[in-house]
C-alpha cells in the first residue's frame, strides 16, 4: 500500500498529539495540603514527605506505602526546626481535578487524584541554653576564624533549628580547607536536646591542626616568560595557604588579555613539608587581533575605524596597537607601544604617537602628537597617568591661521563603577586632569589648566536619574596663542543639546566663535523603560565655554529614546533651546558610564 505525504502528515501529529497528551498528564501530581504550623514548618514537612509529588496515576497500595513513611518524615522535619512534641494527622481521599499544562489546552479533561491532608500541631519549641564554639590549635589566633565565631548564627535564647548547627560545623570545616588547616578536625561536636524541658546545650571545639603554606609553583612551558607570570602572583611560596589568593590569582591571569584558558591547581598537600605545590597552565591566545567598526553620532557623523593590536610583541609581554577612525568631523591614525610593569595588571608604561584633524563649523585643525605615560592604579580602584606629551598643531579659527608648539606635562585621574555595564542603575564617574606648560621648555606659551568631569547614575520611580556635570578652567597670557584643541568650547551631543557640535564659546568681532578659557557644563536627565530594551527620556542641559569677563549660560531642554541594543546604548534627542528657539536632532552611541 502506498503512503501519500497525508498519510505521514496525519501519523506524526497523531504521535505528536499522544506525546503532548501525556506531557500533561504527567505534570498533575499529589500535592499534600498542610493546615497548621507557619510557612517554614509547611516548606520542611514537604520537602521531606515521599507522599508530595507523585503522580495521580499512583496506586492507592503506593500511596499508601508513602504515606507508612510520613510517621517517620513529618516528625524528622519538626526536630529538624526544633519542634519535638508536635503532633499530627495524615488522611487521603480521591478527588477530581483538571488537566493541566499543554493536554489542559487541548483537551480541557478531568482527571483523578489523590488529595493528602495532613493536620499539624508543631507545640512549643526547644530553646537554646547553652553554646560553646571553641576553635584551638593554630587558627586560634587567625582572624578569619575568631570574626566568625564572634557572628555565629547560632546564640543562647534563639531556637533550636538542626540547620543552622550544621552550618556552623561546614562553614568551619569549608574555612580551615580554604585557609589550609589540612589536618584539621573535631574534638566534640554535641548538640544535646532536653525534650522534658525543652532545652538545647551545644557544644562544638574544633581543632585545626598546624597551617600549611604554599608549596613549589611549576608553570607549564607558555610563550610569555615566567618571569612576568609571576608578576601576577598574589603570594609566594613560602606564604601562608589561601584559597582566595589562588582564585585571584586566576582572575588576574585571565584578564591580563594574553590568555584564551587558565588553569591553577592545588596538588596534594604534603604532610612532611606542610605546604602545598600549585600547578599552573596556561593557553595563549592568538598573537594579533583586528577589530573594524562602524557608528555614527550628530557631532562626527558617520565614522567607521580599523585596529590591529599585536597582543605579544615579546615574552615581556609588551603589546602595540594601530587605531584609525575616519569621518567627516574627526579623524586619526595612532601607534601605542605598552609595556607592562611591576603590576602588569595596573601598571603599565605607554608610548604613543599620532595624527589627527578636526574639521567643525568653528574650528579647522590638524596636529601631530608624541606621548610617554605611565599608568597604575594608586588607590581604590583609582587609576593615575602621568604623562609627557609633545604637541604641533596647525589651526584655523574665525579665518585665521596659525600654528603652536607645547610640550605639556599632565597627570590625571580617573575611576567608575556601576552594577551593570549594560544597563546600570547606580553607578558613577569621575576624571579629573591637570596640565601645563612653560613657554622656556620648548613651547610657544606657558600656560596651566585643569578639568574635572563626573556623571552619577541613580534609581527612581523604577527608571534612573542620568546627572552630569563638568568644569573647565585655564590661566594664561596669550590667549591667541592657545591651540584649538586645548580650548574649551560647548555644544553637542555629550555636552548642551539642542547647539551643534563647540557652537558654544565666546566670539569674536564678527562673531564667530573662537572658544574660551574656561568651562561649564551640567545635565539631569531621566530614562525609564517603556518596552523590553527600549526607554522613554527626558532631559534639562546648561552651560557654556567663557572667558572671565564674558559669561552666557545656554540652556535646552527635551525628550529621547534609548535602544539599549547589543552593540550598547543607541540614543535619539530631539533638544529644543531655549533661547533661541527652534530644535536639533541629536544621535549618540556609547556606554552610560
Amino acid at each position: 500500500m502506498s503512503r501519500t505525504p497525508l498519510h505521514f502528515a496525519a501519523f506524526a501529529f497523531g504521535l505528536i498529539g499522544l506525546f503532548i497528551s501525556q506531557v500533561g498528564r504527567a505534570e498533575l501530581l499529589v500535592t499534600a495540603e498542610i493546615d497548621g504550623g507557619d510557612s517554614s514548618i509547611k516548606e520542611n514537612i514537604r520537602a521531606h514527605l515521599s507522599a508530595d509529588d507523585l503522580p495521580c496515576s499512583t496506586s492507592e497500595r503506593r500511596l499508601l506505602r508513602a504515606l507508612r513513611r510520613a510517621k517517620d518524615e513529618i516528625p524528622a522535619a519538626l526536630r529538624a526546626l526544633g519542634y519535638y512534641h508536635g503532633q499530627w494527622q495524615v488522611s487521603h481521599s480521591s478527588s477530581t481535578r483538571l488537566e493541566e499544562g499543554i493536554s489542559k489546552k487541548l483537551t480541557n479533561q478531568r482527571q483523578a487524584c489523590w488529595q493528602v491532608d495532613i493536620k499539624i500541631e508543631p507545640g512549643d519549641p526547644v530553646i537554646i541554653t547553652h553554646v560553646a564554639v571553641e576553635v584551638v590549635g593554630e587558627a586560634d589566633t587567625d582572624t578569619e576564624f575568631q570574626q566568625y565565631l564572634k557572628t555565629l548564627p547560632i546564640k543562647k535564647g534563639d531556637q533550636l533549628n538542626h540547620g543552622q548547627y550544621e552550618d556552623v560545623k561546614r562553614t568551619l570545616t569549608q574555612r580551615a580547607r580554604n585557609r589550609g588547616y589540612f589536618e584539621a578536625k573535631y574534638d566534640t561536636h554535641e548538640l544535646v536536646v532536653d525534650r522534658d524541658r525543652n532545652e538545647a546545650d551545644i557544644r562544638i571545639r574544633f581543632n585545626s591542626g598546624p597551617r600549611y603554606r604554599f608549596g613549589d609553583i611549576h608553570f607549564v612551558e607558555s610563550p610569555l616568560s615566567e618571569a612576568l607570570l609571576r608578576r601576577f602572583l598574589p603570594f609566594n611560596t613560602g606564604d601562608h595557604f589561601n584559597n582566595s589568593k589562588l582564585i585571584e590569582f586566576q582572575s588576574k591571569l585571565v584578564s591580563s588579555g594574553y590568555f584564551d584558558s587558565v588553569g591553577v591547581d592545588q596538588q596534594l598537600a604534603r604532610k612532611e613539608d606542610r605546604d602545598v605545590p600549585i600547578h599552573v597552565e596556561t593557553t595563549a591566545k592568538t598573537r594579533y587581533e583586528t577589530t573594524l567598526g562602524i557608528g555614527a553620532s550628530t557631532d562626527t557623523g558617520p565614522r567607521i575605524s580599523y585596529g590591529l593590536r599585536n597582543r605579544r610583541v615579546n615574552d615581556k609581554g609588551d603589546t602595540y596597537q594601530i587605531s584609525s577612525q575616519l569621518s567627516p568631523v574627526q579623524s586619526n591614525l595612532g601607534f601605542q607601544y605598552s609595556q607592562p610593569r611591576a603590576n602588569p595588571l595596573t601598571e603599565k608604561l605607554q608610548w604613543s604617537t599620532g595624527v589627527a584633524t578636526e574639521d567643525t563649523d568653528t574650528v579647522d585643525s590638524t596636529s601631530f602628537q608624541a606621548k610617554v605615560a605611565l599608568i597604575d592604579e594608586v588607590s581604590h580602584g583609582w587609576m593615575q597617568t602621568t604623562s609627557l606629551r609633545f604637541l604641533r598643531e596647525d589651526y584655523e579659527i574665525a579665518d585665521e591661521d596659525r600654528s603652536s608648539v607645547l610640550l605639556i606635562p599632565e597627570i590625571s585621574w580617573a575611576r567608575s563603577t556601576s552594577n551593570d555595564p549594560r544597563y546600570p542603575t547606580k553607578g558613577w564617574r569621575l576624571t579629573t586632569a591637570v596640565r601645563g606648560t612653560l613657554k622656556e621648555v620648548i613651547s610657544d606659551i606657558s600656560m596651566f589648566q585643569m578639568e574635572i568631569d563626573g556623571k552619577v547614575i541613580l534609581p527612581l520611580f523604577g527608571g534612573r536619574v542620568i546627572s552630569r556635570a563638568g568644569l573647565g578652567a585655564t590661566a594664561l597670557d596669550e590667549f591667541d596663542d592657545l591651540p584649538a584643541s586645548l580650548r574649551f568650547f560647548a555644544g553637542g551631543d555629550n555636552s548642551v543639546r539642542g547647539y551643534g557640535y563647540k557652537d558654544l564659546g565666546p566670539e569674536d568681532e564678527d562673531g564667530e566663535v573662537i572658544g574660551g578659557q574656561h568651562r561649564i557644563t551640567t545635565s539631569i536627565e531621566y530614562d525609564h523603560k517603556v518596552w523590553r530594551d527600549f526607554a522613554l527620556a527626558t532631559f534639562y542641559d546648561a552651560g557654556n565655554a567663557f572667558d572671565t569677563n564674558d559669561f552666557t549660560f545656554y540652556h535646552s531642554a527635551g525628550i529621547g529614546i534609548r535602544w539599549f541594543s547589543p552593540i550598547g546604548p543607541i540614543r535619539i534627542d530631539l533638544a529644543f533651546p531655549l533661547k533661541e528657539g527652534g530644535y536639533r536632532i541629536h544621535l549618540s552611541m556609547g556606554p552610560d558610564l
